[in-house]
């Protein structure tokens, strides 16, 4: 009987062990229509008036998106060496999600060409995650306001792009 219950928990372990491994997914989501595309963002409001600011330049591919963020500060507010030049970039890829107005981005920090950024680098690494409310969204522009920050980054389509997602793999 001993036997048999041992069996059953191995089983149940083994059913357990298999039903938590996902594999990546083989093909991209088409992603939302009207954000495919390169957006910039050229200006930004008040920016004599702010100590630190950000500005978007993003490609939105089928589901996924890429991320150059363009930092200006007029004093070093993170520290160290690599924040004393005023201007920085840094850069970010990953999935993005449109649920009624929220854009999700989440992925993670890379180096310029958008390939893996170790440790130690200049500036953030590891995850980047942020929400943000789409608040208008006309051909060619849209404004979208960080929650984790409350500014508003108003985008400019330069580029449209069509999602081609390879559905044969």
């Amino acid at each position: 009987m001993k036997f048999k219950a041992n069996i059953y928990y191995l089983l149940f372990l083994g059913a357990i062990f298999l039903s938590a491994c996902t594999f990546n997914k083989k093909e991209q989501a088409g992603g939302v229509d009207f954000l495919q595309g390169k957006w910039s963002e050229d200006s930004v409001e008040n920016k004599n008036q702010l100590v630190s600011y950000q500005q978007y330049h993003i490609t939105f591919t089928c589901d996924s998106f890429y991320l150059n963020i363009q930092t200006h500060s007029s004093v070093n507010l993170n520290g160290g060496a690599c924040y004393d030049t005023k201007e920085w970039q840094e850069f970010a890829k990953g999935y993005y999600t449109l649920v009624n107005d929220t854009l999700k981005l989440e992925g993670n920090f890379v180096n310029k060409t958008y390939k893996y950024k170790p440790e130690g680098s200049c500036y953030r690494v590891g995850k980047y995650e942020e929400k943000f409310i789409l608040n208008d969204k006309a051909d060619g522009l849209i404004n979208i306001k960080s929650l984790q920050k409350g500014l508003v980054h108003q985008l400019i389509r330069k580029e449209k792009l069509v999602c081609s997602s390879n559905t044969n793999n």
